[in-house]
């Protein structure tokens, strides 16, 4: 899990060389959609019961879709939203997802996690036909 968390880059990255300052304001909006998603615990529980996740597939899971979703909806991460869509393209990323559902099922905090492997699909699909067009 945290090897693919790495690899997706889930985070926002701050050198602290300068005054951050009090950052960016979020809408209410954003907010509310990014609130579930920051409740992630890091347990694991997702990739235990998605039988995409063995010894015989690279499948990176559920929460680390999740947590893509969460940094690409942030206005400072959204700077580096490309490169994790483009992470979560690669061998065992989103594209191996089979739809079984158990992981949202399996979720204690109950965490939309369908809803994020749709819009990370969706924004690989994007990425992935258009992305050309902005390079």
């Amino acid at each position: 899990m945290f090897e693919s968390l790495k690899r997706v880059k889930a985070w926002i990255p701050i050198d602290g060389t300068y005054e951050l300052g009090e950052g960016p304001r979020v809408a209410p909006e954003i907010q509310e959609k990014g609130y579930p998603l920051s409740r992630c615990i890091t347990c694991g529980n997702c990739l235990e019961v998605c039988p995409q996740v063995n010894e015989h597939n690279p499948f990176m899971g559920a929460a680390i879709f999740s947590q893509v979703r969460l940094f690409n909806m942030h206005p400072t991460g959204k700077m580096h939203a490309k490169e994790r869509i483009a992470a979560a393209m690669g061998n065992g990323g989103i594209e191996d997802c089979a739809n079984a559902q158990n992981c949202v099922v399996a979720c204690p905090k109950g965490i939309p996690l369908t809803e994020s492997l749709a819009e990370i699909n969706r924004e690989a699909w994007k990425q992935s036909l258009f992305g050309w067009l902005a390079g």
